[in-house]
């Protein structure tokens, strides 16, 4: 996935801003106007995920303020009464706290309950943080990534190596390299087995899970490559860049693999149960690795250091997807040029806490989740093949080329122009449609919380269950997806308007053709979109 749609995106997004000095928007925009769809539909991406992103953060404030005590509150006893005190134990004592004390679930979709004000002002806290930092824009947030950046791999090399430490950590790494590897225990008399197989590789889901982690990881199609990519001079050699980045990237990722699979595997041969029945998802982070971490020396500190690691890797995405819907918004009208940056960013900001209401009620984790499913994967994929199509046969390869070896001093060579012209969309192409027909014999269900479920041995076994999205909840899919990516037909269909029916239907865009604009303190020359 990072040899074959990764990297050479990558690349695309970082010519586009590079050489046109614009975010997704006016990037597209000066490609082809028909193109203009493609940034919008980006932006709509970038804000849904944003939305939700911050979610994410506010579970990893909640957790860490937490974590600052004598004690980790769900390595304490249980308590005796009180929503699901039944299901309490000292092996279920993580899943009851992250389930009953900190999100004060629901076991309906459809039952929003109260709103959850310790997650409410965790989320306030989340949105703050991401004005402070951004308030002054590149130059702010440039400066405050020397923290988070350079803190969480500092936190993961200490995670890393206390991992190693921890029994049956080497069960875990090994699950993690070895897909045929069985792990085998006792457990009351009798041997259960839990095997990591090739199995999954024939799920349509799974390619589509692990292009979209490679979108996240390198910040593709949310338009935030390209608008940093737009403050470069024009002759940096962003083919070594982006080279870099994604070698640079991939072992981090590697090691934060080995890290949590490490910890996950202790938990695992402490709890004797299979590590493929450990919690998924948001669980995996905020159960299964807290419980892990509960167990180690000084566990309060390595807990604060584990979600503090955490939220600066979010705050960092933060910055990332905002700065790239607000250097979009640059390009365009929509937003008066007499109102100052601060003031935009604080009402997006605003905006967006306000809408991340839904996200601290009772089923918020079940919200949370359907964005996870719709609002990225599926437009994410359609997006990224109207970016490398636009680029390899609209504006056309040979062109692209061309402008790559003016601006790094390389021409790329035929692998490369292969990637771009027929492998890459190809490859998208593919896994987006094995992946809607999966979809329609096989549709996203989700995780409805159930409390604990007696087995027959009396301890607790499953806390969710699988269960369909009801029909609201298929409507707001629906609406995730198709709410940004129909922006690309749309806008087409606009541009060529006037071609087919006259000048009078000629359509006033919502963008600043200005002749120059202050890119990293250089003025530059903008080159005027081109007609349809």
């Amino acid at each position: 996935m990072l040899c074959i749609e990764g990297i050479p995106l990558f690349m695309v997004e970082m010519w586009i801003g590079q050489r046109f000095k614009a975010g997704c928007i006016g990037g597209f925009y000066k490609i082809n106007k028909a193109l203009t769809g493609i940034g919008f539909a980006t932006w709509m991406i970038g804000f849904y995920t944003n939305l939700y992103y911050n979610a994410i953060i506010m579970w990893t404030i909640y957790y860490f303020v937490a974590s600052i005590n004598k004690s980790l509150p769900w390595a304490d006893d249980c308590p005796i009464d009180g929503p699901g005190a039944e299901c309490c134990t000292n092996t279920t004592r993580a899943s009851h706290y992250w389930y009953y004390e900190a999100l004060k679930i629901s076991d309906d979709i459809n039952d929003a309950g109260d709103i959850n004000w310790k997650m409410t002002l965790s989320l306030l806290a989340a949105w703050v943080t991401c004005f402070l930092c951004m308030v002054k824009g590149i130059k702010t947030s440039g400066k405050v990534v020397y923290v988070t950046a350079i803190f969480p791999f500092m936190a993961l090399i200490g995670l890393f190596i206390m991992s190693l430490t921890l029994q049956g950590s080497s069960e875990g790494i090994k699950y993690f390299f070895d897909p045929t590897y069985v792990f085998t225990f006792e457990d009351k008399n009798t041997t259960r087995n839990a095997t990591s197989n090739w199995d999954q590789l024939k799920n349509p889901y799974c390619w589509l899970e692990a292009a979209s982690q490679i979108f996240y990881s390198l910040s593709l199609g949310f338009g935030s490559c390209i608008a940093f990519a737009s403050y470069n001079p024009t002759k940096t050699d962003f083919y070594k860049q982006t080279i870099g980045i994604s070698i640079v990237n991939s072992l981090s990722s590697m090691l934060a693999g080995v890290t949590i699979f490490a910890i996950i595997g202790s938990s695992a041969v402490k709890n004797q149960i299979p590590i493929d029945e450990l919690s998924t998802g948001p669980g995996l982070a905020f159960i299964a690795v807290s419980e892990a971490i509960a167990t180690t020396p000084a566990a309060p500190l390595w807990s604060a250091m584990f979600f503090l690691m955490l939220f600066m890797l979010g705050i960092d995405s933060q910055f990332a997807g905002i700065e790239g819907m607000m250097t979009a918004l640059d390009d365009t009208t929509l937003v008066p040029k007499r109102i100052p940056r601060p003031a935009v960013i604080a009402g997006f900001c605003g905006i967006s806490f306000l809408l991340g209401i839904p996200f601290v009620m009772s089923n918020g984790l079940y919200i949370v989740d359907l964005f996870d499913n719709f609002s990225a994967n599926f437009p994410l994929m359609m997006v990224a093949f109207c970016e490398v199509t636009a680029v390899s046969w609209v504006y056309g390869i040979n062109r692209f080329c061309r402008d790559f070896e003016n601006m790094t001093g390389y021409y790329p060579n035929i692998v490369w122009r292969a990637l771009w012209v027929v492998i890459t969309p190809l490859s998208i192409l593919g896994i987006l449609l094995y992946s809607l027909i999966d979809q329609l014999s096989n549709p996203i269900k989700y995780q409805q919380f159930v409390g604990c479920m007696a087995t027959e041995d009396g301890m607790s076994g499953a806390w969710t269950v699988e269960n369909d999205y009801p029909a609201w909840g298929w409507g707001l899919a629906f609406i995730l997806v198709f709410s940004s990516f129909l922006f690309i037909p749309i806008m087409a269909v606009l541009a060529y308007l006037p071609k087919i029916f006259g000048p009078k239907y000629e359509i006033d865009w919502p963008l600043v053709l200005a002749q120059q604009e202050k890119r990293e303190g250089k003025d530059v020359e903008m080159i005027e979109a081109p007609g349809v």
